[in-house]
């Protein structure tokens, strides 16, 4: 598959951001906490650096949403959502689900998305109505259509603890009536995997741009159907988020939320 300068340099971008992380990764890490549970590294920040400067240096009149140091250059048309770490709980504790997420908006819709997930050397790429790839091989959401025998991942909220009446009603009611529950902790891998049909389904609440934009594009090009709790089907800067293989999926989990 032939992809755009876009596509190509967020590629760039993410490997090189992807270094930086395995160069602290299992290492000695500086921790600090934006919230009671919430940590940055300084892995997370020095692999953002290193992704802007790839980006700007190619299209400097570009835009920069980026989860750390509040950068928000959110009025351009072009605009690249950047999560340099996604799964630093996991990353700080030494999983390997963690990854690099990289979207880049056009006005209103994304138009590029990247995944790179180094430990499992999985990198999933997406290019606006050019279909979902993972490591050179197009890609497909699940055919399955039972929910009983379907796979799902979901994601806790760092207010869960304050406020965890909705999340855990959803989780209850869902995971009755499935085969499985999954918490990867990196939402970002989440819609990756609902896009290469390892998942049915994943819902969350509390989400922000940077961890999804690349995975809605990823999920939708993949055959996924998207939306947030209100049936919105343009979640990007909503804080929830429901991403199903098929709309009959989808369905049946929109109308669990929908009636809590």
């Amino acid at each position: 598959m032939k992809f755009s300068s876009y596509a190509n340099t967020a590629l760039a971008a993410a490997k090189t951001g992807v270094n930086v992380l395995l160069s602290h990764y299992n290492g000695k890490l500086n921790i600090e906490y934006k919230g009671e549970v919430d940590p940055v590294t300084q892995a997370d920040k020095n692999a953002q650096k290193a992704i802007i400067k790839i980006i700007k240096d190619i299209f400097p009149e570009h835009g920069i949403l980026a989860e750390e140091d509040g950068i928000k250059e959110t009025d351009k048309d072009y605009c690249w959502i950047i999560d340099p770490l996604d799964g630093t709980v996991n990353f700080v504790h030494g999983l390997p689900m963690f990854c690099v997420s990289i979207g880049l908006k056009y006005k209103d819709e994304i138009i590029t998305g990247v995944i790179y997930a180094p430990v499992m050397k999985e990198i999933f790429i997406a290019e606006k109505n050019k279909g979902s790839w993972l490591n050179g091989k197009r890609i497909n959401v699940s055919k399955n259509q039972n929910a009983i025998r379907s796979l799902a991942a979901t994601g806790f909220p760092y207010y869960f603890r304050k406020d965890s009446k909705r999340v855990m009603k959803n989780f209850d009611n869902i995971v009755h009536e499935v085969q499985g529950v999954r918490r990867l902790g990196s939402a970002a891998l989440d819609l990756a995997y609902v896009a290469c049909g390892r998942f049915e389904f994943f819902w969350e609440e509390g989400l922000k741009p940077w961890d999804i934009a690349a995975g809605i594009l990823i999920a939708k090009e993949a055959g996924g159907i998207i939306s947030d709790y209100n049936g919105d089907k343009s979640p990007l800067f909503k804080t929830t988020l429901l991403v199903a293989n098929s709309l009959a999926m989808h369905n049946k989990i929109f109308g669990i939320i929908r009636d809590y």
